[in-house]
């Protein structure tokens, strides 16, 4: 059960110790506890113990007049919310604009209406009242968001815990992951299946948040404990058996785009299958052969119960490279206010690709995409993966 409320307290402000004891007998008949004080400076040093809910403050007054006083407690943050209500006898507009321009919230007009005293000071106390809430509101939204940046930032680094080391070898792969401010929904992978499959996919899930990261997490964590039911060295068959398993009717309307690949190094053979997601890019590090653009024909896996993936195979020659990336790596926007396009990234990357066989390539090619957003900050997770296929 709630305790009584504590009475409000008001501050009358005035040099004029018969008109300000006129207002204290009139507002304390109403159960407000009043503070008086006969000077500004005074008015500060009272303010500061009882902190008043409502102000009365004369506009005239030697010393510190009405608008000294004024931007005084407007300069205090403690101070700042009171309701503060200034005394004059002056009605030109200029004057009013004056006072406002100084932070007082509302006027009374000397000499002062009784009913209108009352009436004004009810006024005040409400507005102060929903102002409290309303901060009282913020603080608590405040609370709610450094406790949801905290849950999406352990979200972010169990992500990240999930995702692959660099591995070296018949085929060497590293990556790059970064979680924007928004946790998406990026997963990867790549390991070998057996002596003679390398498995390498990315999955971006639609959407921002814990909700978008849930089913590209759980499509993850079928594909690394090899609990999908289907050969995982068929990406066809793969795409198909997640989408019958993954429709968005279950998944609050989310939808996965995945890439997934499969090579042979002992045919040298690629083979790769995609559900809507950005082309892969293959080329060769010595020039054996032209770079291409690995697209798939398939829908994002839940759209569509009917949707059917076809397997694309080709072979490898010497000094493949492949390049697998989430459309966060382009899809930033650009200080004049467009967004980047996933043609401009293609360009970008056929014009690095010599610089993507060093050691820091994947470095040097966010570099390069730093360089062309002007650092714009990306506003969605990006991840890429780079594996050199011998």
């Amino acid at each position: 059960m709630e305790g009584p409320t504590a009475p409000i307290s008001i501050l009358l402000v005035d040099d004029d110790r018969v008109h300000s004891r006129i207002l204290e007998v009139r507002l304390r008949a109403q159960g407000y506890r009043i503070a008086v004080a006969d000077s500004g400076e005074r008015a500060l040093a009272q303010a500061r113990l009882c902190s008043p809910t409502v102000i009365l403050c004369d506009w005239l007054m030697d010393g510190m007049n009405g608008l000294d006083v004024c931007r005084a407690f407007k300069a205090e943050p403690a101070l700042a919310s009171a309701h503060f209500i200034l005394l004059t006898s002056r009605s030109r507009v200029e004057d009013r604009v004056e006072g406002l321009d100084c932070g007082a919230d509302d006027f009374l007009s000397k000499p002062v209406d009784p009913e209108e005293l009352l009436a004004r000071v009810r006024s005040g106390i409400r507005l102060h009242q929903a102002n409290e809430r309303l901060k009282l509101l913020a603080e608590e939204l405040r609370q709610q968001k450094l406790r949801l940046d905290q849950e999406l930032e352990e979200a972010a680094s169990y992500v990240k815990s999930l995702l692959p080391e660099a591995i070296g070898g018949a085929v060497r792969a590293d990556s790059r992951f970064e979680p924007c401010n928004e946790l998406g929904g990026d997963s990867f992978d790549f390991f070998w299946l057996d002596d003679d499959h390398f498995v390498v996919y990315l999955a971006d899930g639609s959407g921002h948040g814990l909700a978008a990261a849930f089913p590209s997490i759980s499509v993850h964590n079928q594909l690394r404990s090899r609990s999908l039911p289907v050969d995982l060295r068929d990406p066809a068959a793969v795409l198909q058996t997640l989408n019958a398993g993954f429709p968005m009717e279950r998944h609050q309307g989310r939808y996965l785009t995945l890439w997934y690949g499969v090579y042979q190094p002992s045919s040298r053979t690629l083979r790769f299958a995609s559900a809507g997601h950005p082309p892969a890019m293959l080329w060769s590090r010595t020039g054996a052969f032209p770079y291409r653009w690995l697209k798939g024909q398939g829908m994002a896996v839940g759209l569509f119960d009917d949707t059917t993936y076809g397997n694309e195979s080709l072979e490898v020659g010497e000094g493949a490279c492949l390049l697998v990336y989430s459309d966060g790596l382009y899809e930033v926007p650009r200080p004049d206010g467009a967004m980047g396009t996933l043609p401009e990234f293609m360009q970008l990357v056929e014009q690095c690709r010599g610089l993507l066989a060093d050691d820091d390539g994947l470095d040097r090619l966010l570099s390069q995409i730093h360089d062309a957003t002007d650092n714009v900050p990306f506003t969605d997770d990006y991840s890429v993966i780079r594996a050199l296929l011998s």
